[in-house]
């Protein structure tokens, strides 16, 4: 409703603001979904998918491991939990984790492979010195949990593979 005021001084047109704020913001909403959302979509995804693929493949090495190449010395406690849980990549973490420090120790004793893998080897054996050292069962389990940080080194070494477990098991 017009006011006596707006007769003599009659208020802007917003026209014009409103033309400038739209072109000033289409490009930024361009930018941000043409570019910035689907980068974001796709490192969230992306992030996700490798950990499913990741505990995909510890889950069937953990089967593989406990129904095809027991041995009860070295996988007892990953094999009690992994064949008791349907998601042993996930239920599993702290036995799969103690038992894979102990694996690679086994690889990392031979001097060849040490040289090749001399950082992989290093944290390898600092994370099982920090197990040994570790007061209680629950300290060693936090202390284990450093070995993915070896995993993620530029020569680390994958788990033995089951032909070489089971090799293990066949050599007295």
């Amino acid at each position: 409703m017009p006011m006596l005021a707006d007769i003599d001084d009659p208020p802007r047109s917003r026209t014009r603001g409103l033309v400038i704020g739209v072109l000033v913001a289409l490009p930024v909403a361009g930018l941000v979904l043409g570019v910035l959302m689907p980068s974001l979509v796709s490192a969230l995804l992306g992030g996700a998918q490798s950990f499913d693929d990741r505990t995909r493949m510890e889950d069937a090495y953990m089967q593989a491991v406990c129904t095809q190449v027991i041995s009860l010395p070295r996988d007892e406690q990953l094999c009690e939990c992994a064949l008791a849980t349907e998601y042993p990549a996930l239920d599993c973490q702290a036995p799969f984790l103690a038992w894979s420090v102990e694996q690679q120790l086994v690889y990392c004793a031979t001097p060849e492979h040490e040289k090749a893998a001399l950082s992989f080897c290093t944290c390898v054996t600092t994370v099982a010195e920090q197990m040994a050292k570790a007061a209680d069962e629950d300290a060693s389990t936090k202390a284990a949990q450093a070995y993915r940080n070896c995993q993620e080194l530029p020569d680390a070494v994958y788990l033995p593979t089951i032909e070489a477990l089971a090799e293990e098991l066949a050599v007295p």
